[in-house]
C-alpha cells in the first residue's frame, strides 16, 4: 500500500515543497481576492495558496459561484472600486489594451485613468476553468477590468506550460496588477521572491518527505 504523501496544512503542499517558514506576509494596499476552480486548489503547483500567505490584504475562496462581490468578500464593497483580471482570449486582450502591458478600463471598455481602487479579483484556475468562473459570477460584469500583455516571463519555466505567450501564474499577475495600481513599490518583488523560492523548492525539495 502505497503511503499517504503529508501536506502543509498552511499551502496544502508535500512537505518536502512547503516554504511557508520563508514567507512574511506583505502590508498590500490593494486588497486580493482570489476565486479559485476546486480543481485548480488540488493542483501541486498552484501558487494561490502563495498569494494569501504573502499578502496581508488578501481573501482566498475556492468553489463555483459567489452571489455578488459582497457575499465573496464577507464584507460590503462597491463594484466601482474593485477590478477583475479580464480572462479573454489573446485577440481580445491586445484590442481592450492597445499593446500596453497594464490597462485599466471600466465595465463599459473604456480607459479609466483614476487607478485609485480598493481592491482586485482573480480568478485561478487554467483557461476553461476560469472562463467557467467567468460566466457564473455575473457580478464581474460590475466590475473594472485590467488586461495585461506583460513582457515579464513566466518563472515556471519548464514545470507548467502556459497555454500561449504572454501569460503567467496567478501569482505573477496579481504582482503586475498590484504594481500597475500603484501599490506598494515593493509588493512585487516581494510576490516574485517568494515564487522564486517555491520554483526553486519543486526543483529541489528542501528536505525529505516526512514518513
Amino acid at each position: 500500500m502505497t503511503e499517504a504523501v503529508q501536506t502543509c496544512p498552511n499551502c496544502w503542499k508535500a512537505l518536502n515543497y512547503c516554504i511557508c517558514g520563508l514567507i512574511t506576509p506583505f502590508p498590500n494596499k490593494v486588497e486580493v481576492l482570489i476565486l479559485q476552480h476546486p480543481q485548480e486548489s488540488r493542483n501541486p503547483l498552484t501558487t494561490s495558496p502563495l498569494i494569501a500567505l504573502a499578502l496581508r490584504n488578501c481573501v482566498y475562496r475556492v468553489g463555483f459561484s459567489w452571489r455578488s462581490l459582497k457575499a465573496a468578500l464577507k464584507k460590503e464593497a462597491s463594484p466601482d472600486r474593485w477590478a477583475v483580471l479580464f480572462v479573454g482570449t489573446q485577440k481580445s486582450s491586445q484590442k481592450i489594451s492597445g499593446g500596453k502591458d497594464f490597462s485599466l478600463v471600466d465595465k463599459k471598455g473604456v480607459a479609466r485613468a483614476d487607478r485609485n481602487l480598493e481592491g482586485i479579483v482573480v480568478l485561478d484556475g487554467n483557461w476553461k476553468q476560469a472562463k467557467t468562473l467567468w460566466w457564473r459570477n455575473p457580478w464581474l460584469l460590475k466590475l473594472n477590468r485590467i488586461v495585461l500583455n506583460p513582457e515579464l516571463k513566466s518563472l515556471y519555466g519548464e514545470l507548467r506550460k502556459e497555454p500561449r505567450a504572454g501569460l503567467l501564474s496567478t501569482l505573477e499577475a496579481t504582482a503586475v496588477s498590484l504594481e500597475g495600481l500603484g501599490d506598494s513599490p515593493n509588493v512585487k518583488g516581494h510576490l516574485l521572491d517568494v515564487f522564486q523560492k517555491q520554483v526553486t523548492a519543486w526543483k529541489q525539495p528542501l528536505s525529505k518527505p516526512k514518513k
